[in-house]
């Protein structure tokens, strides 16, 4: 099976490298930046200058251009894709916005998030209309070399964005936190910084792999009038769960306004 990628910035480099890691699939990406083409040849990624190029015998298309330029990455390429399945990684822009540029298209919006660049992402997964289950399945398999997939109904997609797509840039800003904290307390930055990202990391990880609550993971931490409750308490007075819900909420907000812009 061939993949074209329309796009070989810094997302379409990550589906390029991820992609390529299944047995049985060729990528190919388009990029009209030379020194793009350069470093993903040097990756051992098939590259092309133009997107008509890349695609011919591919099976499916993504579309990893800026959002911007969706249109006419889409315009140069409709006479050749409309019986391929094509999948858009392009942030803000709805379904229906492309299926007005390509009627007969077979369109699944997908957003992955930064972690794409670590094979570390959940990616949503939203099927158009036209979309079979097989087609469903296929994304699924692709995106699932990023990392985790999930099926969301497009109405949730800005709310998608507030969390997981911004989500990495809060979780940043509690490393960077939790290290200064070390810092506070004598522990240099550096040792401060690798305490802070494993016990992120390992949080996050006994939740997906023990698929137990969070809320039941904190209190096995917390005894009784022991060290975590106190800090617990200070977060609490802080407002930090607030505030998450809150940064949350603002970004979804602000999402749905540029998708708005983006694509009506």
């Amino acid at each position: 099976m061939k993949v074209a990628i329309i796009g070989g910035g810094t997302m379409g480099e990550a589906l390029a490298k991820a992609f390529s890691t299944i047995e049985g699939v060729e990528v190919a990406v388009a990029e009209v930046s030379l020194e793009r083409r350069v470093r993903l040849q040097e990756q051992g990624i098939e590259t092309y200058a133009s997107g008509k190029e890349a695609i011919r015998g591919a099976d499916v298309v993504i579309i990893a251009v800026k959002p911007r330029d969706v249109k006419a990455a889409l315009d140069d390429l409709k006479e050749l894709v409309k019986d391929k399945l094509i999948i858009s990684v392009a942030a803000g822009v709805k379904i229906r916005y492309l299926e007005s540029i390509i009627p007969e298209g077979r369109f699944i919006r997908t957003m992955p998030n930064i972690a794409a660049a670590v094979r570390a992402a959940i990616t949503t997964i939203t099927p158009s209309g036209k979309v079979s289950e097989e087609d469903v399945k296929l994304a699924q398999s692709l995106f699932n070399s990023l990392g985790s997939t999930i099926l969301v109904e497009e109405a949730l997609i800005d709310a998608v964005t507030g969390l997981s797509g911004s989500g990495p840039a809060y979780i940043f800003l509690a490393i960077e936190a939790l290290a200064e904290g070390g810092v506070k307390m004598g522990i240099p930055f550096d040792k401060a910084l690798q305490l802070a990202s494993w016990v992120a990391f390992g949080a996050a990880k006994m939740v997906i792999d023990s698929k137990q609550d969070p809320s039941t993971l904190r209190r096995k931490v917390t005894t009784p009038a022991g060290t975590t409750i106190e800090g617990l308490l200070k977060l609490e007075e802080a407002g930090v769960r607030a505030a998450f819900i809150k940064a949350v909420e603002a970004a979804s907000k602000r999402a749905y306004e540029i998708s708005n812009e983006l694509s009506g």
